[in-house]
């Protein structure tokens, strides 16, 4: 199976590239927290999220950064940076054995967000 082409707009995480691409080496897709689970995908969130205030912030995300050739490639080709996306929302139709993600593309919404609740998978289509 391959990474689903990642399509972020959550502009204030760190992982955040301009082009709407998504920096981190995994993404983690979980249910909303209190209920512990979806019905839509406003119930969906990234826990990825690292809100982007200082320089610091940048730094303390550095665990999860996608470095290395697959970057290299994204500037230099216009290729699309994959990160291997987990996704524990057992419900979605996109959900697949080991908590992958099986679809193609995902897109990944929260524009302003401040903290993970802020994020959503808009992707997430109930289906199981």
């Amino acid at each position: 199976m391959t990474n689903p082409i990642v399509k972020c707009t959550v502009d204030q995480c760190t992982h955040y590239m301009p082009g709407d691409q998504c920096m981190a080496a995994k993404i983690s897709i979980y249910n909303e927290e209190e209920t512990g689970k979806s019905e839509k995908s406003k119930d969906t969130q990234c826990k990825s999220f690292h809100h982007r205030k200082t320089m610091g912030d940048m730094l303390g995300a550095l665990h999860n950064a996608n470095i290395g050739g697959t970057v290299s490639a994204a500037f230099l080709d216009g290729t699309q940076v994959t990160p291997v996306v987990e996704c524990f929302v057992n419900n979605c139709k996109y959900w697949h054995n080991n908590n992958l993600c099986n679809a193609g593309n995902i897109d990944v919404s929260g524009a302003n967000a401040a903290k993970t609740p802020d994020t959503d998978c808009s992707t997430f289509e109930e289906g199981k």
